[in-house]
């Protein structure tokens, strides 16, 4: 899904979907209520991009010369229905084209709802676009074959949109190292040996700045050259090929029994053997998910343990692309989205300003204490009290790289922190935080349920 709205992004497409449209009873008041709600929504897109309607809209459209520019000639009815006249009336309000009914195709492909009994097949389902930008519907038509146990079929539409070529920059994704390499004795003294072979010839620039990239390119080399980069993990899949196999023989007897009432029992045998069979691969992959935190827990593995039980938990998250602000308006573009989440944080995290004076009583003695900068040993052990297994700062290096990286590596940072002490100045990257949104409460597309979490290089 993220790729896909990367793609509608990339082609200014903004689609509106909606999902079984019924009212209770024949009230008009309140299917003229739905139609301005929608007018609303549809108003708040940009005049100049793609903007397509589609969805359940429980409306007959049939073949009235009068609404010919706006529905075509190619509609299953021949007659449109109350709700049908109302979807072309707010089609023609708003410069939009029912493309759905506009295709010649066969009468078997513009069906898109059948009743239970299944005799009665309506084409309800439509897909309406802005007049500017019709052309880029290709064709719209149903897909029989498609099996979601729905009562309505699946509606295939293929878009084909022109844009202008842009050069974007990428972004900066870098490689992560895999620092649970380092819990090896031996890959451990091979890092060591191999960064005290590289900073045997090193000689650092008075510039704070030059001489700490120096140190970084040189360390992050090293331990990914040593250690490897860190793989991604990748989400267990329950799906196996017996759940394959029972889906795809349930697909079969549907499409059969589509044709000939006498093979409907044995499409409703295997929907259910399908679904016990579902079942039955979701049931056994928990159990394999149980079994591997018990061999963690026997491990003392307590990480990884509580790691798998918060990903059992949580489930599937999907990526949030889009912000929804306190009114309720979905927020697409992506500079409006930063400008958000800046003035977000800005009022999160800065105090606010007071106008009352405060008088604090401050006895100034004099100090003429001398304070010698540091030496070999504090910089060791600040080094060695930093926390393993925590998020690394902008430069992209995990605390236990500097804690493992032996004596040579120490003895660079001590020689940098002395500069830093005696220029009085430290390098600008040591001055850059990231900050994280970490979702905490309520909805995930509301940014106010965040707390921001700072990620910045310790000096």
């Amino acid at each position: 899904m993220q790729q896909v709205y990367k793609e509608l992004q990339r082609y200014n497409i903004i689609i509106a979907a909606l999902q079984e449209v019924r009212w209770p009873g024949q009230d008009d008041d309140i299917k003229d209520t739905f139609y301005a709600d929608l007018e609303l929504v549809y108003d708040q897109a940009p005049e100049y991009d793609i903007k397509i309607v589609l969805g359940d809209f429980n409306a007959k459209i049939g073949k009235e010369e009068i609404f010919f520019p706006t529905i075509g000639r190619h509609s299953k009815h021949d007659q449109s229905t109350d709700n049908g006249v109302r979807l072309i009336s707010f089609g023609t309000s708003k410069s939009l084209v029912i493309k759905s009914t506009m295709f010649p195709h066969k009468e078997i492909h513009k069906g898109t709802w059948i009743s239970p009994d299944g005799r009665t097949i309506n084409q309800i389902d439509h897909v309406l676009v802005d007049a500017r930008h019709k052309s880029v519907i290709e064709d719209v038509r149903t897909y029989r074959g498609a099996d979601c146990d729905s009562d309505h079929y699946l509606l295939g539409i293929k878009i084909k949109a022109k844009i202008k070529i842009t050069r974007s920059k990428r972004g900066n994704n870098e490689d992560l190292i895999d620092t649970e390499a380092l819990k090896s004795e031996n890959l451990r003294n091979e890092f060591q040996l191999e960064l005290s072979n590289r900073f045997q010839n090193l000689d650092l620039e008075e510039d704070v700045n030059k001489a700490w990239k120096k140190i970084k390119d040189v360390t992050k080399s090293v331990a990914l050259q040593v250690c490897g980069k860190r793989k991604r993990k990748k989400r267990r899949k329950w799906w196996t090929e017996e759940c394959e196999k029972a889906v795809s023989l349930k697909r079969k007897y549907r499409i059969l029994a589509t044709q000939d009432n006498a093979w409907k029992e044995r499409y409703l045998a295997a929907k259910r053997d399908a679904r016990v069979q579902i079942r039955r691969a979701k049931r056994e992959y928990l159990e394999s998910i149980v079994k591997g935190m018990e061999v963690l827990i026997r491990e003392n593995n307590c990480r990884k343990f509580y790691q798998e039980i918060r990903t059992a938990r949580k489930g599937y998250q999907p990526t949030t692309q889009f912000l929804e602000d306190n009114e309720g308006n979905f927020i697409i573009e992506k500079e409006q989205r930063k400008k958000i989440w800046r003035e977000y944080f800005q009022e999160l995290l800065n105090c606010r300003s007071t106008d009352e004076l405060v008088t604090i009583d401050i006895h100034e003695e004099e100090n003429n204490e001398e304070v010698k900068p540091p030496d070999r040993e504090d910089v060791k052990r600040a080094i060695m009290r930093l926390k393993n297994n925590k998020s690394p700062g902008a430069d992209n290096i995990p605390g236990e790289i500097w804690k493992y990286g032996g004596d040579a590596i120490h003895e660079q940072l001590y020689s940098l922190i002395l500069n830093i002490w005696h220029t009085e100045q430290q390098p600008d990257e040591w001055n850059v935080g990231v900050i994280c949104p970490i979702q905490k409460k309520g909805c995930r597309k509301k940014y106010s349920g965040r707390l921001p979490v700072w990620f910045q290089k310790e000096p």
